[in-house]
């Protein structure tokens, strides 16, 4: 799986720098990828809550160690899995320590 920044949407000036938004694409390489957008603040709470290293988590991690000022430079970034590029039945898959924790 490889995850791509598509697009930053700055805040309102009247808002929080929290609002930042982020449009991005998950791409595993066998259905349609993905679409979606995610706000500066939702990525911190799962930045903090999650330590896998899969595309997604990665992609999460680079927008939230960024700076104010370096946003728009994330656009076109790609963030690759730590799984092989082709599919295989041999692909190392992660072990609990790489799960959220369970309540």
């Amino acid at each position: 799986m490889k995850a791509t920044i598509l697009s930053h949407e700055q805040a309102p000036s009247s808002n929080s720098a929290e609002i930042h938004r982020f449009g991005f694409e998950l791409d595993d390489g066998l259905a349609q990828p993905l679409r979606e957008t995610i706000s500066l603040r939702t990525a911190r709470v799962i930045v903090e809550n999650l330590e896998d290293g899969n595309a997604f988590i990665k992609m999460l991690q680079a927008i939230v160690s960024a700076k104010r000022n370096e946003y728009d430079s994330l656009i076109g970034n790609v963030y690759p899995d730590h799984f092989r590029e082709s599919p295989s039945s041999d692909r190392p898959m992660p072990g609990p320590h790489s799960e959220a924790p369970q309540p």
